[in-house]
């Protein structure tokens, strides 16, 4: 079983990056960080080639290598720092550029009444969502979050962690690791099923 961790803090260290690392070593599944502080994912243009090519995303960066690293996971991790009250523009670039693996032909159609929507390749891969936050705005983030993740690529979210850390570092927190730790034992017992 393989999972791609997509960490969004563009601090390699950032809190929310430590905790999406706790999840997936506590998975006892192989998995693959992915640091969106590392590649260059650039903003979807709303072009819509995607949808009148086959999911070909024109935009060529690393979110290329991603399509692929996506479908063939098992399951994912996705964690963002709460910027604004909100995920953070790394993330949204990451979800706004996967809108073209509806477009592939793979898995169940979203809505067979909406051919438009396209399809969702990644119904029932079990997920877990993660942020983190100094002050306020995670309950947000995580919705939006479970949103992306969870409703419009239909993962099956066995967890969602959303802690307001403050200043300090989850490393020293130990009933927040236990949190991260308690949801990588779900994922990987989603995965054993």
């Amino acid at each position: 079983m393989k999972i791609i961790a997509i960490c969004g803090g563009m601090r390699e260290e950032s809190n929310t990056n430590k905790l999406v690392r706790k999840v997936a070593e506590a998975s006892g599944c192989d998995f693959e960080l992915v640091e969106l502080g590392k590649i260059e994912i650039r903003p979807c243009t709303g072009c819509y080639e995607c949808m009148m090519n086959e999911g070909k995303c024109p935009i060529e960066d690393d979110m290329q290598d991603l399509y692929d690293k996506l479908l063939d996971a098992d399951g994912l991790i996705v964690g963002s720092p709460t910027y604004y009250m909100d995920i953070s523009g790394a993330v949204k670039c990451f979800i706004d550029r996967s809108l073209a693996l509806y477009y592939r032909g793979i898995g169940p159609e979203y809505d067979p009444e909406m051919p438009f929507m396209g399809r969702r390749p990644l119904t029932g891969k079990p997920g877990v969502v993660v942020t983190t936050v100094a002050g306020v705005g995670h309950e947000k983030c995580i919705d939006a979050l479970s949103l992306c993740m969870g409703d419009s690529h239909r993962l099956n979210l066995v967890a969602k962690i959303a802690e307001a850390i403050g200043m300090g570092d989850v490393d020293d927190m130990s009933e927040v690791l236990q949190r991260a730790e308690e949801a990588g034992k779900k994922l990987g017992e989603a995965l054993k099923k």
